[in-house]
């Protein structure tokens, strides 16, 4: 798949992928924090077999999409949007992961959204306050810490990722469903997705993480499309409280809570599952007409 690029309206560009159908139906995936474009690989494909367009897009700041400091949420819903017109796309379901589950969110205000899928979202912080943080691993507590006080900190803390001291050792896997994601070809896609984005440069920190702790630039209670949000239980990254709040204050919400999940294993381990309730926003709106 090649990488395309649009200009949107305020002359920034904006880096997409497609799986090759045409149509005026598509599925919009929107990354997880670090992840590129091309880590939606076996989704991309899965769609195609379907028959249904799918297009990743980079979020600014990620890769060649440019940035735009001070970003919120529905920055992101605006940037979709334009995408969206130019590619003729008249109807569209929205999936979203982790950090980029708020922005699929914001979708569901274009009249054009089907309805929307979230997978470990993140909740407002302006309305958790700090429940936030509640359940959530000090490693990630540590993170948002630094992009409230300084985002060149967290910039530092991501490049420790490419160079890791020779002490650090690798990450525990603390369950069997986590040793069954990590032998998954999604997660290595997902894993050499992340990579690349850090080396591609860190335009994308205070771009993503600004949208994660400014308010949104809209209600999500105002969503009035369905909106599927799928919690793992033993999430630590995003954890429950969040898809609880999501699934409490969205009127059109339906919770898919996996218990035995961690963050990624939920991703990776329900993928085929994720994707086929993405097929159901279509399908319902199939059997309205």
């Amino acid at each position: 798949m090649n990488r395309l690029n649009h200009i949107l309206p305020d002359g920034r560009n904006l880096e997409y992928l497609t799986n090759g159908i045409e149509s005026n139906r598509a599925v919009f995936l929107h990354a997880g924090t670090t992840q590129d474009i091309a880590g939606w690989r076996t989704w991309h494909e899965e769609f195609a077999r379907r028959g249904i367009q799918s297009i990743s897009f980079g979020r600014s700041g990620y890769a060649a999409s440019s940035p735009m400091p001070g970003r919120i949420t529905i920055d992101v819903a605006h940037d979709l949007s334009d995408l969206a017109t130019m590619l003729g796309v008249t109807e569209f379901v929205n999936i979203g992961l982790s950090g980029g589950g708020q922005h699929a969110i914001a979708t569901g205000l274009d009249s054009r959204s089907l309805g929307v899928v979230t997978v470990g979202s993140l909740a407002p912080y302006a309305e958790l306050g700090e429940d936030f943080y509640k359940g959530m691993q000090q490693v990630d507590i540590d993170e948002y810490a630094d992009a409230l006080r300084d985002m060149d900190d967290l910039v530092k803390r991501f490049q420790a990722w490419l160079d890791p001291a020779p002490s650090e050792t690798p990450p525990k896997i603390v369950s069997e469903r986590d040793q069954l994601a990590h032998s998954r070809e999604s997660y290595k896609i997902l894993q050499a997705s992340c990579n690349f984005t850090m080396k591609a440069g860190w335009d994308w920190v205070a771009d993503d993480y600004s949208s994660y702790l400014q308010p949104w630039g809209f209600d999500p209670r105002n969503v009035k499309v369905p909106v599927i949000v799928w919690q793992g239980g033993v999430d630590k990254n995003v954890p429950v409280v969040h898809g609880e709040w999501l699934s409490q204050n969205i009127a059109g919400a339906r919770y898919e809570l996996r218990p035995e999940e961690s963050h990624i294993g939920l991703f990776v381990n329900y993928e085929d599952e994720i994707i086929e309730s993405a097929m159901r926003l279509f399908n319902e709106q199939e059997s309205e007409l």
